[in-house]
């Protein structure tokens, strides 16, 4: 959507380029730039540089599909239909009215999508390629002198030329923008792919984060709270080796302190042997 929409852009900057260099010409030349309203010819310029600077604004109000729609169908209309119509037929234009509905054809494709503007594509490119079809008839119709008959080529074989030009553009584009879908889809999925597995991997970084801090403020407090339990027995333990290591203890009191050192000794790998057992289970927990 925005590629289409930052290339009608340039579509709608190129044409005004184009009538400006058009209206420049004329000035230099020393024609009246006052264009007079009367004259089709005259009027014809203004109305798609108006068409082409509402088309610009309606883009960048995200009106996209309303400007592409106005600016084809003012150009069908000013330059395919309405001048044979109101300036008449000239010889050149049995080449250059069947070339200018190519060339819409060819805005039809820049502009639509068979994909996502599927009804506004058929309709359009069926007006540009029945504007091909019919040129011939179209502009012998309205051509009142009659420069048809002085053509060096038949009404088949002017026909056939055109449309076999505008069948092989048309699919030559059509078939360049399929690749371009399929290739800009194919990276398309791959990209959301990418952003599905950076998702995951943020959720995953961020339980894995916040499973660690409840883990290490768990061990903390776990730690704190043991600290005291291992304390006692080893406060016990020290003390009665001290009673053993002092000369002035009673030696009948010996076996009694080797007993309670036995005791407190025991106490001390039970509490560790616990706290071991408490630590493996809440890891098998986490793994879990």
């Amino acid at each position: 959507m925005y590629q289409r929409k930052a290339l009608s852009n340039i579509i709608y900057w190129i044409t005004l380029g184009l009538l400006g260099v058009y209206f420049v010409v004329y000035f230099i030349f020393g024609v009246d730039p006052k264009i007079n309203i009367t004259e089709f010819d005259s009027l014809v310029p203004v109305v798609l540089a108006a068409i082409s600077g509402l088309g610009i604004v309606l883009n960048r109000n995200n009106r996209w599909e309303l400007s592409r729609f106005l600016y084809l169908t003012t150009w069908l209309l000013l330059v395919n239909i309405l001048p044979v119509i109101f300036l008449g037929v000239a010889p050149s234009s049995y080449v250059v009215h069947p070339i200018l509905s190519i060339i819409s054809s060819i805005l039809v494709q820049l502009f639509f999508s068979f994909y996502r503007n599927r009804w506004v594509y058929l309709v359009f490119l069926a007006v540009a390629f029945l504007l091909t079809l019919f040129s011939f008839n179209f502009l012998s119709y309205y051509d009142t002198q009659g420069y048809y008959k002085t053509l060096p080529l038949s009404r088949f074989q002017i026909t056939t030329i055109f449309v076999m030009c505008w069948v092989f553009i048309n699919l030559t584009l059509i078939y360049v923008y399929r690749i371009y879908w399929e290739t800009y889809r194919n990276l398309q999925q791959k990209s959301d792919e990418i952003a599905r597995l950076n998702t995951e991997l943020e959720l995953r970084v961020k339980q894995r984060t916040q499973q660690l801090q409840e883990r290490n403020e768990r061990l903390r407090a776990y730690a704190f709270m043991n600290a005291h339990i291992i304390r006692a027995p080893l406060s016990r333990i020290l003390g009665l080796v001290n009673l053993l290591k002092n000369d002035n203890h009673d030696p009948k009191e010996e076996p009694t302190i080797r007993e309670y050192l036995q005791k407190s000794a025991r106490e001390l790998d039970e509490v560790i042997r616990s706290t071991s057992a408490d630590l493996e289970n809440q890891s098998e927990e986490e793994d879990l």
